[in-house]
Parts: structure tokens; C-alpha cells; sequence
């Protein structure tokens, strides 16, 4: 059984006020949490991109090392957490609901040739049934206005702690609020895959100041959920305590938990059925499933 995961974040943008405070921090949170307590403790268990590494090509690189050689029994993990955004669905013709696609934003962002959810879902088609990919999605998912745009010779507004992880299209208008619009990376979770997405659609994720650091609201409270849990917990009850415990803080992003049933019921990080798995134990979650 092979453990490999793929941590992605971005802090800093060549545009100086894109930039994020939290991102880097999560993926140091997030490798300590695998390294630690999931058994993701070799050298190779674990590719870092931060920062300036983390242009498009490199994550392409490293989706296909993580995929590559995938078995039955293995656990994946993809974690990005920076900027999202969305541009329109000129390639494929496939996002029927609202005429967009989803996009991760990579240091080296291209507007013209951006890292979509098709990309994606192309990257871990051929994931075999048996093996357990968790992606986990710390930034924005849809364009609703709540950052304005950088504009040139227009200082960045500051005046909240936290900042939306979304990035707007300079080429295109905020997609409007009220049109429906699809999770990035939905589409993987249709075969062996569970998303964990940190908030709807139409919601912002927040880069904030939590204790004497910043992250990502959304990965730190999920961590902080799992140690809670000590370490064992369902896909399902592990959303809904990562939601009660946003809510407790004061963030109204509600994170999502997205992927076939059989997965949702299975415990974090563990490709083995339920019925061979680790018994799971803590406080039950009073919270009802987060899943749309």
C-alpha cells in the first residue's frame, strides 16, 4: 500500500496585492499532520510546491506523479490552498450549468491556458477502484464579488483581517452571484475520490489570522478536527465538525464534503472497507452532513 500526497500552497503572486498570508503555513500543517499520524513518513510520501515552485507545469508534474503507479489499497491526497477562480468554458463545452470553468490560480497564472477542473479530472482518470484519493480545496470556487480586483495604480482595499482567496478574471466581468456554479473538482469525486472543499459555491474562502499565525481558515480547523477525533474519522463526521467548528469562530464558509456515498462513510485518509478499517473513536458529531 503506497501513501503519497501533493501539498500546493501559494502565498506570494507576482502581483504584490494578490497576495495571501496562510497558504504556506497550511501546507506546513497539513505535512506535519500526514507525516505524523498517517503514516506519510518517507521522503518520497510527500512533493512540495510553495510559492514561486508552484507554477503550472510543476502541479501538472506532480498531479501525474501522484497518480502514477496507482493501486488498490493506496491513499492519495492532493491539498491546494492559494487562489481560485473561474474563466468561461471555451474548450470543452462541458460545464452546461453556468458556462464556466473552475481554475486553481498558479504562481505562473495564465488567463489564456489555465489550470482548470478538466485538468484535473484527466490527471486521475485512470485512479483504480480500491485506491483512495482525497482532495482537499483551501480557496475560492466561484466569483462573487467579495474581492475587488487588483487594478493598476489602485492600491488593494486591506481593511478586513481575513481576504478571500478568489482571484478575478482582468479579462472578463465577476461572474454574476446569483448563477449557479460548480465546485472545483467535483468532477473527480464521480469515480474514487472524496472532496473536501472549504466552502459553497457562492462563498469566499478566508486567509486569516487564527492564534499567532495565518491560515486558511478552512485547512486549520479541519486539522484542529481531526487531533479532536484523535486522529480517526469518518469523511462525513470529519466535515461537519470542521463546519461547527468555523461557525464557533465566527467564519460563515461552509465546507463542503463531496464523492461517492461508499467513500463518505469510509474513515479519513484509510482505503480499506469500513468493515476492515480502524475502529473509530471520539465524540460523536452532533453537526448534519455537509454534502451537496
Amino acid at each position: 500500500m503506497k501513501k503519497k500526497a501533493l501539498l500546493v500552497g501559494i502565498n506570494k503572486y507576482p502581483d504584490p496585492r494578490d497576495g495571501l498570508r496562510g497558504c504556506v503555513n497550511d501546507v506546513r500543517l497539513v505535512e506535519e499532520t500526514l507525516r505524523r499520524e498517517y503514516g506519510f513518513a518517507g521522503k518520497d510520501n510527500v512533493r512540495i510546491l510553495i510559492d514561486s515552485g508552484a507554477t503550472t507545469n510543476a502541479i501538472l508534474d506532480g498531479l501525474s506523479w501522484l497518480a502514477a503507479g496507482a493501486a488498490p489499497g493506496d491513499s492519495l491526497v492532493f491539498h491546494y490552498s492559494g487562489h481560485g477562480s473561474q474563466v468561461p468554458d471555451a474548450r470543452h463545452g462541458d460545464e452546461t450549468s453556468d458556462g464556466l470553468d473552475e481554475i486553481l490560480c498558479p504562481y505562473d497564472l495564465d488567463w489564456d491556458r489555465p489550470l482548470t477542473d478538466d485538468h484535473l479530472s484527466a490527471a486521475f482518470a485512470g485512479i483504480p477502484k480500491g485506491a483512495l484519493l482525497t482532495v482537499i480545496l483551501d480557496c475560492c470556487h466561484s466569483g462573487t464579488g467579495l474581492r475587488e480586483p487588483a487594478r493598476p495604480g489602485v492600491p488593494a482595499r486591506d481593511s478586513a483581517p481575513a481576504r478571500p482567496r478568489f482571484l478575478s478574471n482582468p479579462s472578463a466581468p465577476f461572474p454574476s452571484p446569483r448563477r449557479p456554479a460548480r465546485r472545483f473538482g467535483v468532477s473527480v469525486t464521480k469515480a474514487n475520490a472524496v472532496l473536501l472543499a472549504a466552502c459553497r459555491e457562492d462563498q469566499s474562502s478566508a486567509d486569516a489570522p487564527i492564534g499567532a499565525s495565518w491560515h486558511g481558515a478552512h485547512t486549520y480547523y479541519l486539522c484542529r478536527a481531526l487531533r479532536h477525533a484523535n486522529w480517526i474519522a469518518t469523511y462525513r463526521a470529519l466535515a461537519a465538525s470542521t463546519g461547527d467548528a468555523l461557525a464557533r469562530a465566527g467564519f460563515d464558509q461552509v465546507p463542503q464534503l463531496e464523492g461517492p456515498s461508499r467513500l463518505l462513510s469510509s474513515r479519513f485518509l484509510d482505503p480499506l472497507p469500513t468493515g476492515r478499517a480502524r475502529r473509530e473513536s471520539g465524540t460523536r458529531i452532533g453537526l448534519p452532513l455537509l454534502c451537496r
